[in-house]
């Protein structure tokens, strides 16, 4: 009896320090991975530096952005102890800005009508800004007839209103009547939701953004805008009206209305890794006229 119990005691002590080595192995790589982790974060903000300090420099060199200058390339992965971090801008003001749509309290006649044409040469239902404009404006009376309210909205399975605001994010357009993910992941790459209206910089603009100013721009003419523009960026508006693609046209006032060749807004998305932690920041960027450089806002996902 008493070697079993000697036996028993044995076997339990040692289940009991197994589970203890086990146990404080988790925790160890738990930590290191925590550590790893906020060391990510901490180095993927840490890019922002970067980015401003390449388009303070950018803005003194010149008065234009095009996709040649130094700013608009990847960031090659730059080796950091123990993993690596990488990122990239994009000019929001590439993109069509969905709340140019609203003007005080009224609709933006020439944005509306760009943004149809934009619709258009993205294959989509042209009568999809009619519910856009209803869920940015301050009334409660849909654009025929495709508009919605809040009528609309509080019948769905689940519920809620209209936004009556500018968006602060372009994903809110996934709550928007029509735009099913199929059409979010469509339109997406093309628009932004940017605080304060803003021009639309032809020397970043895409081919469906370019063709969406005027009637006169067909895709054939944005192409050959696009190959202008690669070895020879538009450095003032005249350059772009006058243009070898444009020149056998007249654009009126309303075509080259929020139409630039600079930009403001940026957006960094900075990615890093540490071991086997991944992190992603993306970070809005406001560059002023007097060189004035802030982060708006930044956003994290994990990966």
């Amino acid at each position: 009896m008493a070697l079993i119990t000697a036996l028993l005691v044995v076997s339990l002590a040692s289940l009991a320090a197994v589970s203890m080595a086990n146990r404080q192995t988790y925790d160890v790589r738990r930590t290191g991975n925590l550590i790893n982790a906020d060391q990510a974060w901490l180095y993927a903000w840490g890019a922002e530096s970067w980015a401003i300090a390449i388009l303070a420099r950018d803005q003194k060199d010149n008065k234009f952005d095009s996709l040649g200058e130094p700013w608009a390339g990847t960031l090659p992965p730059i080796e950091l102890p123990g993993g690596f971090i990488t990122g990239n801008i994009v000019d929001l003001q590439g993109r069509f800005n969905i709340n140019n749509l609203i003007q005080g309290s009224t609709v933006n006649t020439v944005a509306l009508a760009r943004f149809q044409r934009l619709l258009e040469q993205l294959e989509l239902d042209r009568n999809l800004a009619q519910a856009v404009v209803d869920w940015l404006d301050k009334n409660v009376n849909a654009i025929p007839p495709d508009g919605a309210e809040d009528d609309y909205y509080l019948g769905l399975e689940v519920p809620y209103r209209t936004g009556n605001r500018i968006m602060s994010s372009i994903s809110e357009l996934r709550l928007v009547k029509g735009f099913d993910q199929a059409t979010y992941e469509k339109i997406s790459p093309h628009v932004t939701a940017l605080p304060v209206p803003t021009a639309i910089n032809v020397n970043t603009a895409p081919q469906e953004v370019l063709a969406s100013l005027s009637e006169v721009i067909t895709k054939k003419v944005a192409a050959d805008l696009l190959k202008e523009r690669k070895d020879d960026p538009f450095e003032k508006m005249g350059d772009f009206t006058g243009s070898d693609a444009l020149k056998q046209f007249k654009l009126s006032g309303d075509e080259t209305t929020n139409v630039a060749v600079s930009s403001g807004y940026f957006l960094l998305n900075s990615d890093a890794r540490i071991g086997q932690s991944r992190a992603r920041v993306q970070s809005l960027i406001l560059r002023g006229d007097k060189g004035k450089i802030r982060v708006l806002h930044r956003s994290q996902a994990t990966l």
